[in-house]
């Protein structure tokens, strides 16, 4: 069962099947690993932290298990009330909590929930963009219980893993994206794994509308590209 507090949704194609291990695998294997109950994931932007965060959610939805997810990107949607009494979830995923630290009533709602998951065998998935020791925290007892979570960082991938990523995940589609395309692709927009999802689901349907193969002159006609 998925709870999404928001008008978002999680993606069914940001699976840990589609996310390309690369440089990162011992990462995968920490949020697969069942023993793992809180865990920091910390990134920049783009390297993948809200697939991975996603592909959690969606293994722990296929097993019938209760998941929450809240993208704190739109914290000025909700309140930090939303924290309260969240047992009942064997997964809740705090996603961009960097958004939220440095707000007193955010931070000792988090405190709260800390302490009432902390005997409990729910797992908590966090990401931000950086360590817990890299955030300007109000509560410095709400720091050190974070610092007790296993933290991985995720490393970017260099041009051949994006290559490699992004054939993954348009294949996951359902189309094949030549090699060349997307070489092509990369090189003309930012590397950004959320933005090329979103380069690759634009492209998925114009290919089907207009039953065009992803060629490199039909690639730059549908995005616009000089």
């Amino acid at each position: 069962m998925r709870q999404i507090p928001l008008d978002v949704s999680l993606s069914e194609y940001m699976t840990f099947e589609t996310f390309y291990l690369g440089p990162n695998k011992s990462v995968v294997d920490s949020l697969r690993d069942e023993k793992n109950q809180l865990i920091w994931l910390a990134g920049l932007e783009g390297f993948g932290k809200t697939h991975l965060l996603h592909a959690l959610l969606n293994s722990h939805e296929h097993e019938n298990k209760k998941v929450l997810y809240l993208p704190m990107s739109e914290s000025q949607d909700f309140t930090p009330d939303i924290l309260d009494n969240l047992a009942q979830y064997d997964l809740v995923a705090i996603d961009d909590i960097e958004n939220i630290i440095g707000d007193m009533t955010w931070e000792e709602q988090l405190l709260k929930f800390y302490e009432d998951l902390y005997s409990t065998s729910n797992k908590i998935l966090i990401t931000a963009n950086d360590t817990p020791k890299g955030l300007d925290f109000l509560l410095p007892d709400l720091s050190s219980r974070f610092n007790l979570a296993l933290i991985e960082r995720i490393r970017p991938m260099n041009e051949d893993e994006m290559i490699k990523a992004i054939l993954i995940h348009s294949k996951a589609r359902g189309f094949d994206l030549p090699e060349d395309s997307a070489k092509y692709l990369i090189n003309r927009v930012p590397r950004d794994v959320s933005v090329l999802v979103d380069m690759i689901k634009l492209l998925d349907y114009e290919s089907l509308s207009m039953q065009r193969k992803l060629t490199i002159p039909f690639i730059k006609t549908v995005l616009d590209i000089k």
